[in-house]
């Protein structure tokens, strides 16, 4: 799924609650076709929309970060989670093969049966609605909402895969959660 930037800013004025938004252009965010987005800020917050519809906000006053420095970590977070290296001479990794489409996954030995993050973005819950996953917060803590909803994309809590940790990838059963450092990982079930 790819995210146009008026597209991404309607969703940067949903999740900052602003009535305006102001792009931030970063050369190296918007130019990660897998990775990367929009930035946006918003009085003394900001957020990054990423292309696949995620995204990470930020009280920068409070916090003490920029918004280049809520970028840099939007990018390292989500090459990380995506298992790609942004600097090129890096040695290769190993992987496994993913447990439902056989793609290469980055291998961990905390989570031996991870799915590749394209068989990720099909998980479901048990009735077959799409779920995303996500990190409440940088302090950790794991939240899952539908994709769609009557109310709107990803206002709605899947309250049975929250409760269970259980997701659907073409049928198959898969875990869900927090991943031990930041960000979420699917595992299959057996």
């Amino acid at each position: 799924m790819t995210m146009t930037r008026d597209e991404a800013a309607a969703k940067a004025r949903q999740v900052l609650a602003a009535d305006d938004v102001t792009p931030h252009v970063d050369p190296e965010l918007e130019g990660d076709t897998l990775c990367g987005g929009f930035a946006f800020v918003a009085g003394d917050s900001g957020a990054v929309i990423g292309y696949r519809g995620g995204y990470q906000t930020s009280v920068l006053a409070l916090s003490g970060e920029t918004i280049e420095t809520l970028v840099i970590g939007w990018l390292a977070e989500q090459r990380h989670q995506y298992g790609v290296d942004a600097a090129p001479a890096a040695p290769e990794r190993p992987t496994h093969p993913c447990p439902i489409c056989g793609r290469a996954v980055v291998h961990q030995d905390r989570y031996p049966a991870a799915v590749c993050p394209e068989c990720q973005q099909r998980a479901a819950d048990r009735d077959g609605r799409r779920i995303v996953g996500y990190n409440e917060g940088w302090s950790g803590g794991f939240i899952a909402l539908y994709a769609e909803s009557p109310t709107g994309p990803q206002t709605e809590m899947a309250g049975e895969v929250l409760e269970t940790g259980r997701c659907w990838i073409d049928g198959i059963e898969c875990t869900i959660g927090e991943a031990r450092f930041g960000g979420v990982v699917v595992q299959r079930a057996d």
